[in-house]
């Protein structure tokens, strides 16, 4: 026999250093000392969008909820620094043409050039500690029913603090995007076998090591302290699982406090974990508490021998005078229960490979927190107890015993973040892994812009001319083609896509121009009518085009479209003259002859066959158009949305009205782009409105609809945002008096301010060389070199292009 005793070591081991023991339900943890306790994720609004009063309300909030709470409820708020996900891969991407797949990969490079990208999380735990179960048989008189007289204990205990739990959830999201940690369930080997995740465990597990991944629970999740176990070395730096380990505390707290005193750690370009626990105590317990601490400062008012001999021989201490009247007032803080008190213990955990690494992070962080106002230190002989004290759930390691408020509490806690966005598409009609429309490098925290908010992608964007519109939307259609199956359909005005579009392969039609593509496009709107929904169209639009002439439509005046329509659902001619030819009513062929060939617009809408085909990826100039007025130009565009819709099938889709003020101030395209914003979410389709005029989107009356149907609107630089009409529509659209400062303050063509119900956020675009060849050239002289280069060069003009830019192809 072999004696193991000399191997076996009889000390703790950091399995009984944790508190955890097992899990009880969905999300809830069973510690060893008996606590239940639970998770979530939140998101808070960005800080530098909110106004000082949006600030103090979202702390009065937070307050009003925390102090419900009293003794045996401890909540540790985490802030977690971490680096950002990667640049989304190639893989994850569809781009069909050399180009966008170039500004894609131009951008991909960029972003990994510049290091130092971090993001903030944020994690809210609550720890309930259930009284002592007092042995008494008073139960069986109190409860009247028998199932609450024979419930067992500790199935009271968890239907309590799962109906607490629920309660806080519903408070804090009224105020907080918030989001449970519960227990996942994956199929394993074609569903033979279920493996269970559960997030609080793997958000604890990543507290303990820095290390952050699923773990797979056991099939009974008990004795879960052993999941958790780390290899740990105790010491003046602590290590754990082979990594330094350093923990900054403040212990210095100025004599007020502000909401989002501390908001400059979300910016630091390092990776730490921000712990803030707090162990509540009820308003009795805590008005002894202080009553202790009041009699302490009391007794230093008057020195001792004043106090024996009751002289006055000597002066009082102004200091302690002021302690006693600050405690008294606690004291009537806690009485008032608007306000609970408790021990508050911050932290922050820092872990590194390199010990000297590790020491230029903590004084970096100490030098931020100092400058703050607070006082800070890095933990030496008391680093380990600091660390354990940090982890969720811990109550009893390093506890602060000054009393703070949950006033202060929410002033001191992180709960504001810098928005970096979601990264993946949130449109539940893409693939689950489909990367966002674009990831840029924009401070420490980079950014990723979605349109969607959900299934809706509509998107105002506006600002005044020359802050780089034009070039925002190119670069919004380039990255949208990088979904499977994407297409785009832009409407221009200023030929601003024209070199995106030849560049992707895409068709570019100049809309009544005299020269180029578009003066060989004509249309045959009354081609297809073999359904009732395309016959209804037709007469619709036959009935639009005859009202436009000044013609009173009456139902003899419907009745004989309708009859000629049908008759031409049988026919082989489907032109504008065979409905003329053909239809009964003089004043109908009167009317409709402006269109036809002998006509002004016969060129453009009296064709035999139809000129236009759709592809993946068109663009319509319709600036010339725009000028023909209305008479012209609501039939070219009203048969182009129907076209447009008609391809609507399923796939990403993306619609784009640039200089949208022209179509707002029509009635007829005001009511295609209400209708639009309420239907074409169910289609996969996003539609973006750009206009420069904010008033003309005013008057267009459907603000209500831009507002409402727009959940993400991008704003453009406009130094006139604070002056009087202009500062009344943006708050009119929700922004206050800081938003409004932002967009006016920005940098024209270089930043952009994004606001949707996900978040707010500054951002700049980081535009390369190669970018702005295909999504910012869009001057005079540098479009005719294009058209020229295209029809020199054909489908290998973008390669010249760069070369004339003095772009390397190579690279």
């Amino acid at each position: 026999m072999v004696a193991l005793r000399t191997f076996r070591s009889t000390g703790p081991s950091f399995a009984d250093l944790v508190p955890y023991a097992g899990l009880v339900d969905n999300g809830i943890l069973l510690l060893k000392d008996g606590s239940l306790m639970a998770g979530w994720y939140f998101a808070g609004p960005d800080s530098e969008s909110a106004t000082d009063f949006e600030r103090n309300e979202l702390s009065r909030q937070i307050n009003s909820i925390l102090s419900r709470l009293g003794t045996g409820w401890m909540i540790q708020v985490e802030a977690v620094r971490v680096p950002t996900t990667e640049y989304p891969s190639a893989e994850r991407s569809h781009f069909p043409d050399a180009v966008t797949l170039l500004i894609d990969h131009e951008r991909r490079r960029h972003f990994g050039q510049e290091r130092g990208h971090f993001e903030s999380r944020h994690a809210l735990i609550l720890t309930y500690r259930p009284p002592e179960r007092r042995r008494s048989g008073l139960t069986r008189y109190i409860y009247s029913d028998n199932e609450s007289r024979s419930a067992k204990y500790a199935d009271t205990a968890l239907d309590a603090f799962r109906r607490s739990i629920r309660e806080i959830e519903q408070y804090l999201g009224n105020v907080l995007s918030v989001q449970r940690m519960q227990t996942r369930e994956v199929s394993e080997r074609d569903g033979a076998r279920v493996a269970r995740y559960d997030e609080l465990f793997q958000f604890i597990r990543f507290a303990i090591t820095g290390e952050n991944h699923p773990v797979r629970l056991p099939e009974i999740p008990m004795y879960l302290d052993w999941l958790a176990t780390a290899e740990l070395e105790h010491g003046l730096t602590p290590r754990v699982e082979g990594r330094f380990l350093g923990v900054i505390a403040i212990d210095g707290l100025p004599a007020e406090s502000w909401p989002g005193i501390l908001n400059s750690l979300n910016l630091m370009p390092l990776t730490y974990r921000w712990s803030s626990r707090f162990i509540f105590l009820d308003a009795e317990e805590a008005k002894q508490r202080l009553e202790r601490a009041r009699k302490k400062w009391q007794q230093k008012v008057r020195p001792f021998f004043d106090q024996l001999f009751q002289t006055q021989s000597r002066s009082v201490d102004q200091d302690a005078m002021a302690m006693v009247a600050e405690t008294e007032d606690a004291i009537a803080e806690a009485s008032s229960q608007l306000v609970a008190y408790g021990y508050y213990t911050p932290v922050i955990v820092l872990f590194d490979e390199s010990r000297s690494a590790l020491q230029e992070k903590a004084e970096a962080v100490r030098r931020l927190i100092q400058a703050e106002g607070f006082g800070a230190r890095i933990e030496t002989l008391n680093a380990t107890d600091a660390f354990l004290g940090s982890l969720p759930g811990n109550w009893y390691c390093n506890i602060r015993e000054p009393l703070i408020n949950t006033r202060n509490l929410a002033d001191l806690v992180p709960l504001n973040s810098v928005w970096s966005g979601q990264p993946f598409a949130p449109c539940p009609f893409y693939p689950p892994d489909a990367p966002p429309l674009m990831q840029v490098a924009s401070g420490s925290t980079p950014f990723r812009l979605n349109l969607h908010v959900d299934d809706v992608g509509h998107t105002l964007i506006f600002g005044p001319t020359g802050s780089g519109k034009s070039t925002l939307l190119a670069l919004i259609a380039a990255q949208f083609c990088r979904y499977e199956k994407a297409q785009v359909f832009a409407f221009d005005k200023g030929n601003s896509m024209l070199t995106l579009t030849l560049g992707v392969g895409g068709d570019h039609y100049e809309i009544g121009g005299e020269s180029g593509e578009g003066a060989s496009l004509a249309f045959c709107p009354l081609s297809e009518l073999s359904t009732d929904a395309d016959r209804a169209w037709a007469s619709e639009w036959i009935e639009t085009l005859v009202s436009l002439q000044g013609v009173t439509i009456a139902p003899d005046h419907r009745n004989a479209i309708s009859r000629q329509i049908g008759l031409m659902a049988s026919a082989p001619g489907r032109s504008l003259s065979d409905f003329v030819s053909g239809v009964q009513m003089r004043e109908i062929k009167d009317a409709l002859h402006h269109y036809t060939v002998d006509g002004p617009m016969g060129l453009l809408l009296d064709a035999e066959e139809d000129g236009l085909t759709l592809g993946r990826f068109q663009c319509f100039e319709i600036e010339q158009l725009m000028n023909m007025g209305e008479r012209n130009l609501v039939p070219v565009l009203t048969y182009l949305f129907r076209r447009i819709e008609k391809r609507l099938d399923g796939s990403p889709s993306l619609i784009v009205l640039d200089e949208a003020w022209l179509m707002l101030g029509h009635p007829v395209f005001r009511d295609k782009i209400r209708e639009w914003l309420k239907v074409l979410r169910k289609a996969n389709c996003a539609v973006i409105l750009a206009t420069q005029s904010i008033s003309d989107a005013e008057r267009s009356g459907i603000i209500d609809v831009l507002k409402e149907s727009c959940p993400t609107k991008i704003c453009l630089p406009n130094g006139a945002a604070r002056e009087t009409g202009t500062r009344e529509f943006y708050e009119r659209i929700g922004f206050n008096a800081r938003q409004i400062e932002i967009v006016a303050n920005a940098i024209p063509k270089r930043e952009y301010y994004v606001t949707s119900p996900d978040g707010r956020r500054l951002f700049d675009m980081s535009l390369g060389p190669v970018t702005l060849s295909f999504v910012g050239a869009s001057g005079k002289a540098d479009l005719a070199r294009i058209r020229a280069l295209s029809s020199t060069h054909g489908l290998e003009w973008p390669g010249q292009w760069l070369i004339e830019r003095g772009i390397n192809r190579n690279e």
